[in-house]
């Protein structure tokens, strides 16, 4: 077996990097119109329905309409960090692994906002958010201001 150059890891590279990049694209679009549609169906619900939420339903007004704001965007975060993640993974630099763990934790500050309530607050909750926003701080630190660069 003869051995590959870095010109030919490149083009080999270079064949699935741009399709990934594309597909991800397709389905950040995909996710994002899906937040937008379950978004207007949630304040058309509270707004225009009657009805009141029963978390035992099985429905999907049900489902739609007892879900907190940010628990379902918080969600959708979490699938377009996924899907970035897969497409950076078809990348050979690691610095492109921070623009989706900064958005997963962007998706667990909000997922962790969504619970907390202004009875419950304590120093704990004050603590966790710190870390949250110090980490989120140093990813968009590293991303924007180049501290890892290779």
């Amino acid at each position: 077996m003869a051995q590959q150059t870095p010109d030919q890891t490149q083009s080999f590279f270079g064949a699935f990097v741009r399709p990934a990049w594309v597909v991800m694209m397709v389905v950040q679009m995909l996710l994002g119109l899906g937040l937008f549609v379950g978004l207007v169906l949630k304040y058309y619900m509270v707004v225009f329905s009657q009805e009141i939420c029963t978390p035992d339903g099985e429905t999907l007004g049900n489902m739609i309409r007892c879900t907190p704001t940010l628990e379902m965007t918080a969600h959708f975060v979490f699938g377009v960090a996924g899907i970035r993640l897969a497409a950076a993974l078809f990348t050979d630099d690691p610095r492109a692994l921070i623009q989706p763990l900064m958005i997963g934790v962007l998706g667990v500050l909000l997922m962790y906002l969504s619970g907390v309530t202004l009875a419950g607050a304590s120093w704990s909750v004050a603590v966790v958010l710190l870390a949250l926003l110090g980490c989120f701080s140093v990813l968009f630190a590293g991303l924007y201001l180049k501290f890892f660069q290779s």
